[in-house]
């Protein structure tokens, strides 16, 4: 009986055993860690955020979202969604010192310019997550209708700031323009087709033309290459006979050259003599000036004769009359 009683009370105390290791290896330290409590009032959909959903501090994991509920205000007829976040105070540190979990600690990081945003953690699931950073700049909303939980003011998601900045665009006038502007495309791309087509057709042409007179150009150069090739030919053979030529005959275009200087003297001769008998005072010049005075003579008794016979043509027969 006594064995009994020792094996059921091991049991029960093997299964103690395991439920507080089971504790230990699920909770971590969080079973044995203070924490402390937040309220953020978002103005945006909390679709995505869940119990249990982390908060975060520039990444790192500060705690988790505890609870979310609805208040709302008949008289308005508004709502607010309040989320509750658990948060771990030991791992922040304000001014050298733990963050204590106080209102009075909570007050000095708002002023310090500590707000909440909703930020994604997946793109696939579409979870959110709350994460707290410091927006000096950022204006401080508070709710206030929590008293008994420090409440952290909440700035929009950058999802959010998107969708606002998307809803204050013009796009009906965006929409026009665009289907303006696609207009102007299509009316330019209907000119452009009815400008290639010809365009098209006179470039075919001139490239047949240019094809067509390349060729012949083509066929021009290799004639003019052949007939080039064999002027060139006969051009030498040319010179080598002309070259042949000049070396037999070059004694006798030598002798040639000989007579020809001493005839070039016998002329130069001649003309001084020519000269000397053409200057005014010679001997010759005197009788052919007088040969010339008498044949001057002669043609003037030609003449009168001649104007004799033309008035009188008996002249010839019975001689000229005296007077």
């Amino acid at each position: 009986m006594n064995t009994r009683s020792a094996v059921v009370g091991a049991f029960i105390l093997g299964g103690l055993a395991l439920v507080v290791a089971g504790i230990l290896f699920f909770g971590g330290t969080r079973l044995f860690a203070t924490s402390t409590r937040a309220v953020v009032f978002f103005g945006e959909s909390v679709a995505g955020l869940d119990v249990g959903s982390p908060v975060t501090f520039h990444g790192v994991r500060i705690g988790a979202v505890q609870s979310i509920s609805i208040h709302f205000k008949p008289d308005t007829m508004t709502a607010q969604i309040p989320v509750y976040l658990e948060i771990q105070p030991t791992r922040l540190v304000f001014e050298g010192r733990k963050l204590g979990g106080s209102a009075a600690d909570y007050a000095d990081l708002v002023r310090a310019g500590l707000r909440a945003q909703l930020s994604l953690q997946s793109f696939v699931t579409g979870q959110l997550r709350v994460d707290l950073d410091f927006r000096p700049g950022s204006p401080a909303q508070l709710i206030g209708s929590i008293k008994d939980v420090p409440e952290i003011p909440a700035i929009p998601s950058e999802l959010s700031q998107l969708r606002n900045q998307l809803t204050q665009l013009p796009l009906g006038e965006l929409a026009d323009a665009a289907r303006q502007a696609f207009a102007s495309v299509e009316r330019l791309s209907d000119h452009l087709n009815s400008r290639l087509d010809p365009l098209l057709d006179s470039a075919e042409r001139a490239t047949d033309a240019a094809a067509r007179t390349l060729q012949t150009t083509n066929e021009a150069v290799r004639t003019l290459q052949v007939e080039a090739s064999t002027t060139l030919r006969h051009l030498d053979s040319l010179l080598v006979d002309a070259n042949h030529q000049v070396n037999a005959r070059g004694g006798e275009l030598e002798r040639t050259l000989t007579a020809a200087d001493r005839a070039v003297r016998k002329a130069e001769t001649l003309l001084e003599s020519l000269n000397s008998m053409a200057e005014p005072r010679s001997q010759f010049r005197g009788d052919l000036e007088s040969s010339l005075r008498d044949l001057a003579a002669s043609a003037s008794s030609l003449r009168s004769f001649a104007e004799t016979i033309e008035r009188n043509p008996n002249a010839l027969l019975m001689g000229r009359a005296n007077r």
